[in-house]
C-alpha cells in the first residue's frame, strides 16, 4: 500500500499482500488469475488498514470465474455495519447487475432497497477484469462499472460519518490494483419515492419509533439484529365516517397482519432464486386487501419474522378518505 499525498491518488494498494489486510472473511489469498496478481477473496470482508474517509472515490479491478457478488465497502463503522456497492455478473444486464446494498447487525439488506436509486443494469462479465468506482459525498454515492452510467444513491442509509475502506463479496471473486483518490463532484440520480399513502412511521414494541427509507419501506435491521427473530410493529388511524380501505403491502420475510386484533393477512416472501423479478424476495408491494372500516379508531399490527439475511422489514400502504394517523406510540 502506496501513500501518495493530498493531490492526485492518495493510496494505491495492489492487493498482493494479504497479511497487511485485516481479514474477515472465509478466506483471503494472494494469487494470479487472468494472467495478474491480487487477491482472491471468499465469502467476506477485507479491510484496509489506518484509512478512514468521509468522501473519497474508490477504485477496484474485479473478477470471478462465476457466480459472486463482489464489491466495495465503505463508511464502514465496524464488521457488521457499513455501506456497500457491488456488481453481480451473473444477473449482467438486468436491473440488479450493480446493486447498493446497506448492511446493519450483521445482515444484508438488498431486498428493501430496490428499484431506483438503489439498483442499475449495466453489463458485468464473468470471466475476465472489469473495473469498479464508488464515489462518495456526503448523502449521496455514485457507482459505475467499466465507465457505464452510474447508479447514483441520492441517499445512503446510515449516518454521513468517517469510516474505513474496504472490499466484499459473497462467492470467490478477485480483486487487484485498488486506489483512493478525493471524490469529484456526483450528478443527480434517481430519488426512490414511497407508494402513495406508506405508512412511514411504526411503534416497534419494546423497542420505540422507527422511520421508514425513502421508498417506503420500513429496516427493521436499522434497530434489530436478526437474532431477534420477530418484531412487532403498531399504528392507530382514525375515519369520521364508514368506508371501504385497502391496504396495499409487500414485505420479508415472514408476515401476519392485523386489523383490530383479527388477522386479515399471512404470508411468506423469501429469496426463491433468478426466474424473475418476484423470485428476488424484495419486500415491494404485492397483496391487495380491501375491507370497510366504522368510524372510530382502528389498529393496525404487524409481526414479522426473519428467515434470511437480505434484509427484515415491510412497505404498507394504506388509502382511503380522511384517513388520519394518531401517532406512533
Amino acid at each position: 500500500m502506496v501513500p501518495q499525498g493530498e493531490a492526485g491518488i492518495l493510496v494505491e494498494n495492489t492487493l498482493t499482500d494479504v497479511e497487511s489486510l485485516v481479514v474477515q472473511a472465509q478466506r483471503a489469498e494472494r494469487a494470479t488469475w487472468n494472467g495478474q496478481e491480487g487477491l482472491r477473496l471468499e465469502n467476506g470482508l477485507v479491510l484496509l488498514p489506518e484509512i478512514a474517509r468521509q468522501d473519497t472515490r474508490i477504485e477496484v479491478w474485479i473478477g470471478s470465474d462465476g457466480p459472486a457478488y463482489p464489491g466495495i465497502a465503505f463508511r464502514v463503522a465496524d464488521a457488521l455495519n457499513y455501506e456497500l456497492a457491488y456488481a453481480v455478473p451473473h444477473v449482467t444486464g438486468q436491473w440488479d447487475a450493480v446493486q447498493y446494498d446497506p448492511v446493519f447487525h450483521g445482515s444484508n439488506t438488498w431486498q428493501l432497497y430496490y428499484g431506483p436509486g438503489y439498483q442499475a443494469a449495466a453489463k458485468v462479465p464473468t470471466g475476465c477484469w472489469f473495473h469498479l468506482q464508488v464515489d462518495v459525498r456526503g448523502e449521496r454515492a455514485a457507482i459505475a462499472v467499466d465507465g457505464q452510467p452510474s447508479l447514483v444513491v441520492e441517499h445512503l442509509a446510515h449516518a454521513v460519518r468517517a469510516g474505513s475502506l474496504g472490499l466484499w463479496t459473497y462467492l470467490p471473486a478477485h480483486f487487484r490494483d485498488l486506489r483512493v483518490s478525493r471524490p469529484p463532484d456526483i450528478p443527480a440520480g434517481d430519488l426512490a419515492t414511497a407508494p402513495a399513502g406508506a405508512v412511514t412511521t411504526w411503534f416497534v414494541e419494546g423497542y420505540g419509533v422507527i422511520e421508514a427509507e425513502p421508498n417506503g419501506a420500513v429496516n427493521l435491521n436499522r434497530i434489530l439484529p436478526p437474532s431477534v427473530g420477530e418484531a412487532r410493529l403498531v399504528r392507530r388511524l382514525e375515519l369520521m365516517a364508514e368506508q371501504e380501505v385497502e391496504f396495499t403491502l409487500g414485505y420479508s420475510d415472514v408476515l401476519s397482519l392485523e386489523l383490530d386484533g383479527q388477522v386479515i393477512h399471512q404470508g411468506e416472501h423469501t429469496f426463491q432464486g433468478f426466474a424473475d423479478r418476484a423470485a428476488r424476495g424484495y419486500a415491494e408491494i404485492r397483496e391487495s386487501l380491501r375491507h370497510v372500516l366504522a368510524a372510530g379508531i382502528h389498529e393496525l399490527a404487524v409481526a414479522l419474522q426473519v428467515k434470511e439475511g437480505f434484509g427484515w422489514g415491510l412497505v404498507l400502504a394504506v388509502r382511503g378518505e380522511g384517513v388520519r394517523w394518531l401517532p406512533a406510540e
